[in-house]
């Protein structure tokens, strides 16, 4: 009698674990209704538990920024895992590598140091991917960029990944010298929730750990993604990027993707690519928050 009990009551909990799965038809209709009236373009996608799909404009192209980091990134570690190398490798710079008309807090701290008149700057490869990933460095960027052989491997790598829609075009620094360079660098959010997850569920060597700790503890969007999510008690590991203001006083676009776990061990991917956004930044900032917090709700409240 007593298993007989029990099994109804699993087979209860399983239809509605199966009833729920099925609705995720009432995320896609919030994350709707969310953008349906904004004034800017953008595109969402997230990927729950590895398979469960919702997207808006999923498969539209969006100029990436600074998220492009995150595939160079996974592009260098491939090649250091290929040869054997550790990220603690030091990468040689010379000092016209470290532009000072860009964003970059290593160049900052470098020219402080009074380290840039010498002929032998050398940073390691992780604390360089650590300035690329946490700080949205621009000139670790491109010395990544140079080190893995340009944009044509990193993108040969996504391929390989079987990553169709992300596309690495341009360093940052040909993007600071044309901006509509920018947009040449591009994803759709489906490809980049897909890269997130893919990534997160499939990459546990050593290298991806220290990727994936260094993620975790960005410094930069903090009113974006990691808003409800900190809240939440959860995990994210991610990466921003944020564009120009253009010459009609509209943002190019401010953008976040990465991966949650939640506390109960289970995990999403989401990408949140805003264009063209006629709000100032905090009010494009509070659009991604809010979009995280739509997903997140729906996922704690739901058995997936």
């Amino acid at each position: 009698m007593i298993r007989y009990i029990c099994t109804i009551i699993i087979s209860l909990f399983l239809m509605s674990c199966s009833g729920v799965r099925g609705n995720v038809a009432s995320l896609q209709t919030s994350l709707e209704d969310f953008i349906r009236d904004k004034d800017a373009r953008i595109g969402v996608a997230v990927i729950i538990n590895g398979s469960d799909t919702v997207a808006v404009n999923g498969n539209e192209q969006f100029p990436m920024l600074s998220v492009y980091k995150f595939p160079i990134a996974l592009a260098l570690a491939e090649q250091y895992r290929t040869k054997g190398l550790s990220l603690d490798r030091p990468v040689a710079m010379l000092p016209q590598d470290l532009h000072t008309n860009t964003y970059s807090p290593m160049t900052e701290k470098i020219i402080a140091s009074s380290q840039l008149s010498t002929d032998t700057l050398q940073i390691s490869t992780k604390e360089l991917i650590g300035y690329m990933l946490q700080l949205s460095d621009n000139n670790a960027s491109d010395i990544a960029l140079r080190e893995v052989n340009g944009t044509v491997e990193v993108d040969r790598y996504l391929k390989q990944l079987g990553i169709k829609d992300v596309h690495v075009r341009n360093t940052e620094d040909e993007m600071h010298k044309d901006n509509t360079l920018c947009y040449a660098n591009s994803s759709t959010p489906l490809a980049m929730a897909a890269l997130m997850d893919k990534f997160d569920r499939d990459f546990n060597d050593p290298i991806s750990l220290d990727i994936k700790q260094l993620m975790e503890t960005c410094a930069t969007g903090t009113e974006r993604l990691a808003k409800p999510v900190l809240v939440a008690n959860a995990v994210l590991g991610h990466k921003t990027g944020t564009g120009f203001i253009l010459p009609d006083g509209r943002i190019m676009a401010v953008n976040d993707a990465g991966y949650v776990h939640l506390p109960d061990g289970r995990r999403y991917s989401i990408a949140v690519f805003i264009e063209n956004s006629g709000y100032d930044m905090a009010q494009t900032e509070a659009i991604i928050a809010r979009i995280s917090q739509i997903v997140i709700e729906y996922t704690l409240r739901n058995c997936l």
